[in-house]
């Protein structure tokens, strides 16, 4: 599968993590964890929120390599930078 390491407009903080730990493409980390790769796209670009099953969370923390509660973010969707 092509890596998809294309920068995002709008930086999710879970897909700031895959790009940082993972040579995976968004494809190929969807489906090792569980989630159909157009809904991980929707929850990404902040279309939808994200609602991981428990064995979704369990691979996405494995697979990135996840070692404590602050690393995991809050929200999936794109952060706002304007709030500040």
């Amino acid at each position: 599968m092509k890596k998809d390491r294309r920068p995002q407009d709008s930086p999710s903080p879970i897909e700031t993590l895959r790009l940082e730990r993972t040579q995976l493409s968004q494809a190929e980390f969807a489906v090792l964890c569980g989630i159909p790769l157009r809904t991980y796209q929707r929850w990404i670009s902040g279309e939808t929120e994200a609602k991981p099953t428990p064995r979704q969370w369990k691979a996405m923390i494995r697979i990135l390599k996840i070692e404590s509660l602050e690393e995991i973010p809050d929200d999936f969707g794109p952060v706002d930078l304007t709030d500040d």
